[in-house]
């Protein structure tokens, strides 16, 4: 896991080492030379040279000299900054593109050195890497800032989306400061913590008075001191997270904290990384791993399947779903080894047909559609889609503060893969106008049916589902909740005939020298 200290943008280290080291490298290729072949040629040693191109060492006018001399360029041409041909490309790419300049490589224990040798010596590999990587964030019409999260998104499946390291922290914090977990602490005990160690003031604020800023669940004002500024129209049990994130900020030593949430625009990968640090400390502060796992045995156990008893854990351990099943997504690959798992946060706007998926987490395959911007509509089957629209219908029986929880088995008809979701839904507080639903789903096998004793349950509907409206071979006959034509089914099993077709065809004409 990458530690608390700075990283240095990409951007930042194309400096004249590298980019000397990277021209040197493109001369001896355009004449032919390997390294010993210029070692022999300017007196300098095969390491010495090793180090230059890969921009560990700048060396001084003399050996530069004899380096100019040895490839039969001008020593301006070697210590000029300017790039011309493919290392121009390589430099625009990584200055001008904010995708790319910005993609955190080191996550995946790629350097910098890496990325450059890369481009240097295989520059068509290189150009491939980059136009994979372009076509992806175009595909989904992403922008830095959904590039950024995908990548998070990735590095936590990488993961298993389980950090030993933040386990630890948040114990030790526990224990050092006799943290109350039963009952959990107060919002007012927090607001003193928050004062008295971190530094930082908190209190209730009526953000009323900014109509742009309602909608956001806290803002913090840096500043001596750093002030934290709570919407009043949350409850007390709501404050305790935005209290708890700020402990994290501060006991990781993150300077620069999350201004407002939801998050308005991040800067730079390293707040995305920042903030889900904090995040990921909150939620083991607040539900410890192994009073979890107690907890969790117990509801697996059972033969019978009982969403009032997650229910009663949510006012336990006074959490909101969204908390409570994204924890339970770290806890279960970390402590009971389920692998295979997703997080879905669905929201839907009453009175309107669309549904966006706001956050997902698919580990280690896709079980569901990836992709926040995907521009088709989910299977009205799925439990966390169904189960908005009858939250909507639960609303109009003026049932505002309704938290509905189903189980659904949902088989896939193209993978194959069944899934157990849990969904729990409910109305925004902060927007009444929109519905939210998270949902944790578990793909069924041998391993979970062993260790889920309550997947039997006949109370459990089991649903055939697909992907999305667009992708569903059924007709509007085969299923009534269809909000949108199978285009997409339809061309695809059109292409499929013609290339059958067009085989058969060759087969057919082969011994004739018929070609095609």
């Amino acid at each position: 896991m990458p530690n608390k200290d700075k990283k240095t943008p990409f951007t930042d280290k194309l400096n004249i080492r590298y980019i000397f080291g990277m021209k040197l490298r493109n001369f001896r290729h355009e004449k032919g030379y390997g390294l010993k072949e210029l070692a022999a040629l300017t007196g300098l040693s095969v390491s010495y040279i090793n180090e230059i191109e890969k921009g560990k060492k700048y060396p001084k006018a003399e050996k530069i000299m004899n380096l100019a001399d040895g490839l039969g360029v001008g020593y301006d041409d070697l210590v000029s900054i300017s790039m011309t041909g493919r290392l121009a490309k390589i430099k625009e790419l990584f200055l001008s593109s904010t995708v790319l300049g910005s993609f955190p490589f080191q996550l995946f224990g790629i350097t910098f050195e890496n990325v450059i040798e890369l481009f240097t010596a295989s520059p068509k590999k290189a150009a491939a890497l980059i136009s994979t990587l372009m076509e992806i964030s175009r595909a989904y019409d992403m922008n830095v800032e959904q590039f950024f999260l995908a990548s998070l998104r990735a590095f936590q499946e990488m993961h298993n989306n389980y950090f030993e390291e933040f386990e630890e922290l948040a114990e030790e914090y526990a224990d050092k400061h006799k943290w109350k977990r039963f009952p959990p602490a107060t919002r007012e005990e927090l607001i003193s913590t928050l004062r008295k160690v971190h530094g930082v003031e908190a209190r209730v604020a009526d953000f009323s008075l900014y109509p742009e800023l309602s909608g956001q669940r806290f803002i913090f004002l840096p500043g001596k001191p750093p002030q934290l500024l709570l919407n009043d129209q949350l409850n007390p049990s709501q404050h305790v997270y935005s209290i708890v994130l700020q402990i994290g900020y501060s006991e990781l030593k993150i300077g620069k904290h999350l201004r407002t949430s939801p998050w308005k625009k991040f800067g730079s990968f390293e707040e995305v990384m920042d903030n889900f640090r904090a995040s990921y400390f909150a939620g083991a502060l607040m539900i410890n791993r192994f009073q979890a796992e107690k907890e969790i045995q117990e509801l697996f156990q059972s033969k019978t399947w009982d969403g009032e008893a997650i229910l009663k854990l949510l006012k336990h351990h006074e959490v909101t779903p969204e908390t409570f099943l994204h924890r339970l997504s770290q806890i279960l690959p970390g402590l009971f080894k389920i692998n295979e798992l997703h997080f879905l946060r669905f929201e839907h706007m009453i009175g309107k047909n669309d549904i966006r998926l706001t956050k997902e987490l698919n580990m280690p395959r896709t079980l569901v559609p990836s992709g926040v911007s995907l521009d088709e509509h989910y299977c009205r089957r799925w439990l966390p889609v169904s189960l908005l629209k009858e939250l909507e219908t639960e609303q109009t029986k003026l049932k505002p503060e309704k938290i509905i929880i189903r189980a659904q088995r949902a088989q896939f008809m193209e993978s194959g893969n069944e899934v157990l979701f849990i969904s729990i839904g409910r109305a925004l507080r902060l927007n009444s106008k929109i519905n939210r639903c998270v949902s944790l789903g578990l793909r069924i096998d041998k391993a979970l049916k062993a260790k889920v004793k309550f997947l039997n349950d006949p109370e459990i509907p089991i649903k055939e589902v697909n992907q999305t409206c667009e992708r569903c071979p059924l007709d509007e006959n085969q299923c009534l909740v269809r909000t949108a034509p199978h285009n997409v089914y339809t061309r695809e099993k059109e292409e499929k005939l013609l290339n059958q077709r067009l085989e058969k065809l060759v087969t057919e004409n082969r011994n004739k020298n018929l070609q095609i």
